[in-house]
C-alpha cells in the first residue's frame, strides 16, 4: 500500500486570521449580498464563503449554521442603524410606496429566522430591546409615562408588522399610512401638552 501523499502547505505569503476576523467577514459577506439583491431563500453558505473568500467550512465552524449566521447579520444590521425603524422615517418620501429598504431587509431577515426554534430565545431578546428602544423614544419625545409608551410602541410595532407582512399588498396607498402615523403622533404631542399644562 502506497504511503498517503501529504497536501501542500500554504502558499509562501499566507495570512491566518483569528476567529473573529473570519466571522466579521461572513457576516459581511452575507449583508452585501442580501443588499445586492440576493433573496435570503437563495443565499447559501456557499456563496457567504465564496464572497468572504474564505473556506466554505468556515460557517458551520464558527457560527454552527446560516440561520446563525444571519442572525448575527441581523443584529449588526439592527445596532449599527442610526434611524429609527418604525415611524414615518422608513418611508423614502412622504407618499412613496418605498419603505427604507434596510428596514425592508431586516424585517425579511427576522420573519425567516423566526420559523427556527433554536432562535426562539434570542429573536424575544432582540424584539424586547427594539420595543424598548422605541417605548425610550416615545417618552423622551411626547413625554409619556413609561406604561402609556410600552403601550404605545407595542401599538406601533404591530402596526407596521402587519403593514410589512400584508399591509403593501392592500390598496391603500403608503401616503395614507404615513398620514396616519403622522396624526398619531400629533395627538400624542397634544397628550404632552395637556401633561403639562398648569391644573386650575
Amino acid at each position: 500500500m502506497k504511503p498517503k501523499r501529504k497536501k501542500p502547505g500554504p502558499a509562501r505569503g499566507t495570512v491566518y486570521q483569528d476567529a473573529d476576523a473570519i466571522k466579521d467577514r461572513l457576516v459581511s459577506a452575507a449583508i452585501k449580498l442580501l443588499r445586492q439583491g440576493t433573496s435570503i431563500d437563495e443565499l447559501t453558505s456557499l456563496a457567504i464563503t465564496k464572497c468572504a473568500k474564505v473556506d466554505k467550512m468556515y460557517v458551520g465552524r464558527y457560527f454552527g449554521s446560516q440561520d446563525h449566521l444571519l442572525f448575527a447579520a441581523t443584529m449588526q444590521l439592527l445596532f449599527t442603524r442610526t434611524e429609527p425603524i418604525i415611524g414615518t422615517t422608513v418611508f423614502r418620501t412622504k407618499g412613496s410606496s418605498n419603505v427604507d429598504p434596510e428596514v425592508v431587509l431586516l424585517f425579511q431577515l427576522y420573519t425567516h429566522l423566526a420559523r427556527n426554534p433554536q432562535l426562539e430565545p434570542q429573536l424575544r431578546i432582540l424584539a424586547e430591546s427594539v420595543l424598548a428602544t422605541y417605548q425610550n423614544q416615545l417618552v423622551d419625545k411626547y413625554g409619556l409615562t413609561k406604561k402609556a409608551a410600552a403601550q404605545q410602541a407595542v401599538l406601533g410595532l404591530m402596526a407596521f408588522v402587519g403593514y410589512m407582512s400584508t399591509g403593501h399588498l392592500l390598496p391603500v396607498p403608503s401616503s395614507e399610512i404615513v398620514g396616519w402615523v403622522s396624526g398619531r403622533s400629533q395627538r400624542l404631542k397634544r397628550t404632552k401638552a395637556k401633561q403639562r399644562a398648569p391644573r386650575n
